[in-house]
């Protein structure tokens, strides 16, 4: 076997930012792009070319397909059909993604099944499930990286119409102030989302009108100035959209560099602004309610949320044994964690699964032990932006030098207990 390097796929989007990626990965934008996201991992839409020591060039996908189990091993080969499970990103928002969330499994086998059958088009714009997995997602800050996710407290949400919309607020809140419970949370949602005409003008104007002044007698730092401040910048972003109006319900967040946030299956959110590293289950499956000119699907949107109301849990990487500092499990398609080696790292009598790493600072070598038959003690050279495949069959590698690495692996069975 061997560590494979990765080239990997740049994603132009309308929300991209022009510099961080391009200044992150030290390459040029001559046409002044946006860049929004580099995929790292084997989707079919854009698999990662893997370089083997030979000098040739394969699909990460292709490559895992002619060995899974040596790639991948036993229990990532069975658990997961012979497909690498994970799709690691970096992420550069500079402007506000569409309010949005990913289907359970089961949602998104019957979703991509209904429109296999229906005949619609992969790449048509009006399909919702490109694939069959679900797409539970960590996110880990670069930079401050803005949000919005999950459904505000109750109470909190029923604040924020009060002030948006004064004395009428009860035509917008309905029951939910006499049974504040999921039901009444989605009859909520799905009437703001699906204004429409003059109905959604009336919304937007009395909101602006009303958060105008509230933003000139809060201070920016408070909860509620920085509700209506946020709303009033997405107003300016996307002009009558309504989906402006989902801070109001909506928990807003913003990680420091370094923390971290869980999104599970049916959680909406929207990413603001910022750079991150992001792993998710191997799926392209989005649905959207709103701050998007691309296809929205209002009630299929409605059919996978879960209208849990919370507030946000941040995550820290904790220290382990093998030198890496790992952020919490929350699912048994991936884990992410992050070393800073100065010198030498060992890391030894690995779980066996495959891994991804990924430079984020510094200049690195990665290679496999000598001595072990079939081994040449082949090593890797990551700079910046960089990344390499290292297979299941290597149980151990050294890491060399100075900077920061993120790894992206399988969980072991153990890790995250199988739903009851």
């Amino acid at each position: 076997m061997a560590i494979y390097p990765l080239d990997n796929t740049i994603q132009k989007y309308i929300w991209g930012d022009k510099k961080l990626m391009p200044d992150f990965l030290g390459r040029s934008n001559p046409d002044n792009d946006s860049w929004a996201e580099l995929w790292i991992g084997a989707h079919p839409k854009a698999p990662s070319i893997a370089l083997c020591p030979d000098g040739s060039r394969f699909g990460l996908d292709r490559l895992i397909e002619s060995d899974p189990v040596g790639m991948l091993g036993k229990n990532t080969t069975k658990r997961f059909a012979g497909r690498l499970p994970f799709l690691f990103k970096l992420l550069s928002a500079g402007r506000p993604l569409s309010i949005q969330a990913h289907p359970s499994k089961p949602k998104a086998q019957r979703g991509y099944a209904k429109e296999q059958e229906a005949g619609i088009p992969l790449d048509a714009p009006e399909r919702n499930y490109r694939d069959d997995n679900h797409k539970p997602e960590t996110v880990v800050a670069l930079t401050r990286f803005d949000g919005i996710c999950g459904f505000r407290p109750i109470d909190e949400i029923i604040s924020n119409i009060k002030l948006a919309s004064g004395a009428r607020w009860r035509n917008y809140v309905g029951r939910l102030a006499v049974d504040p419970g999921r039901l009444e949370l989605s009859v909520l949602f799905y009437n703001m989302v699906s204004l429409k005409d003059q109905n959604k003008t009336n919304a937007l104007n009395i909101t602006r009108l009303r958060g105008e002044r509230i933003v000139q007698e809060e201070t920016p730092n408070s909860p509620i100035g920085a509700t209506f401040g946020r709303v009033l910048k997405l107003m300016e972003e996307y002009p009558e959209d309504i989906g402006a109006l989902a801070p109001l319900l909506m928990n807003l967040f913003s990680l420091e560099p370094g923390q971290a946030l869980f999104l599970a299956a049916g959680e909406p959110h929207a990413y603001l602004g910022g750079f991150a590293a992001e792993i998710m289950a191997n799926s392209d499956n989005v649905l959207r309610g709103g701050l998007t000119s691309k296809h929205i699907d209002i009630p299929e949107l409605i059919s996978v949320l879960n209208f849990d109301s919370h507030q946000i849990d941040i995550l820290d990487a904790k220290p382990g044994p093998d030198g890496f500092s790992s952020y919490p499990v929350r699912c048994d398609d991936f884990m992410i964690s992050r070393a800073r080696p100065k010198g030498s790292l060992m890391v030894a009598d690995r779980t066996e699964g495959p891994e991804i790493l990924l430079c984020i600072e510094g200049h690195v070598e990665i290679s496999l032990p000598k001595g072990k038959p079939g081994q040449t003690g082949q090593a890797v050279i990551l700079k910046k932006g960089d990344s390499a495949f290292i297979p299941a069959s290597e149980t151990s590698y050294q890491i060399e030098g100075s900077g920061e690495l993120f790894r992206a692996a399988v969980p072991a069975l153990q890790a995250f207990p199988a739903p009851q």
